[in-house]
């Protein structure tokens, strides 16, 4: 069987467009779990450096003067 150049090049051509569609598909699984990390690690710092996870709660910035 001969094999020439041509086809070797239209194989790879073939294999690209599913390789490509599937790490497009798993991009966006990429994207998402970065943006669940980059939320914990913001959450974790904002814990650590005296804040709360509670949208409601006044941090410490914003409390009275008069109270201090």
């Amino acid at each position: 069987m001969e094999f020439s150049l041509q086809r070797a090049v239209l194989l790879v051509l073939g294999g690209l467009v599913p390789a490509a569609v599937f790490i497009a598909d798993r991009a966006e699984i990429f994207v998402a779990v970065t943006l669940v990390n980059v939320l914990i690690i913001w959450g974790s710092l904002h814990v650590a450096t005296g804040g709360s996870l509670r949208p409601g709660s006044a941090s410490s910035d914003a409390a009275d003067p008069g109270e201090a």
